[in-house]
């Protein structure tokens, strides 16, 4: 997502399902286009639009403003799937739910316990509500190389 987002691609759908995995463990971003209907129940309705609600930050969803900087929202969240073992974001509430706290400012996330400090303290800058708070994807990569170093994870 770096190299992507370098060059002002927005991806617009960065989640778990859409990211492929190489017998040498590298990991590739796939197009949203070739999803299938298998997750058919992550995406909601809105405004005419299919959009992945509980990966989509507050400014895309109500204000059509997609940056990079949505795309890193994004990425905490499925860093968040990652260490929830695939389990749905905000899977306590219904998608109802879900845009009514997006709308209100009072959708809160936090890192599952597994998380390392540090890895939750990144994960809680991805989420900020403003995009100008969260971090580029050169500072996640940055990050994310001084946590892999620093701890076991």
């Amino acid at each position: 997502m770096e190299h992507l987002s370098t060059h002002r691609f927005i991806h617009r759908d960065l989640a778990t399902r859409n990211c492929l995995v190489t017998s040498r463990l590298d990991i590739k971003v796939s197009c949203p286009a070739l999803s299938k209907d298998t997750y058919a129940s992550e995406y909601f309705n809105y405004q005419n639009q299919v959009i992945p609600l509980r990966w989509t930050p507050a400014e895309a969803l109500f204000e059509d403003e997609w940056s990079t900087k949505s795309d890193v929202y994004s990425f905490g969240v499925l860093v968040w799937e990652v260490f929830s073992r695939g389990a749905l974001p905000q899977g306590d509430k219904d998608d109802q739910m879900v845009l009514k706290l997006l709308k209100s400012a009072e959708l809160h996330w936090s890192a599952p316990d597994n998380v390392p400090v540090s890895l939750a303290e990144l994960l809680s800058r991805c989420w900020q509500r403003s995009p100008k708070d969260r971090p580029v994807f050169s500072e996640v990569v940055v990050r994310i190389g001084e946590i892999f170093v620093d701890s076991n994870v």
